[in-house]
């Protein structure tokens, strides 16, 4: 939806700021494609980007160091278990995400901590079971 909107905004403005008519890099986020090669190429990523009346272009990266990338991969996967713990209304796979935070520490304060997140929240979230 950003980039659709950038985009559009660098496209059609007829009276765009000079800036942005040129070449302005900015912070975006945007789906990796092609970006950082070690990590998902569907993984969407925060990266400087070039902004131009052609749109939104992520600026290549390349291999970055296998260290950050691995945190990265884990941290997406459990973005992905949350996806998939909210579309199936999944109490046991929320309570899992949780958990597999480091700052959690525990199965027992991750139920805790989504008791009380669904107390809070529960006008927003689906009916876990």
């Amino acid at each position: 939806m950003m980039i659709n909107v950038m985009t559009r905004m660098a496209e059609e403005k007829p009276n765009f700021p000079p800036l942005m008519a040129e070449n302005t890099t900015v912070a975006n986020t945007i789906p990796n494609d092609g970006i950082i090669d070690n990590l998902p190429q569907d993984l969407i990523i925060e990266c400087s980007s070039v902004v131009n009346r052609k749109g939104v272009q992520g600026v290549k990266l390349g291999n970055i160091s296998k260290d950050i990338a691995a945190l990265l991969r884990i941290e997406a996967s459990i973005q992905d278990l949350c996806v998939e713990a909210i579309l199936k209304e999944s109490k046991d796979l929320a309570i899992a995400c949780i958990a597999m935070d480091v700052n959690c520490g525990s199965f027992e304060m991750a139920e805790n901590i989504f008791n009380e997140m669904v107390d809070l929240q529960k006008g927003y979230l689906p009916n876990f079971k």
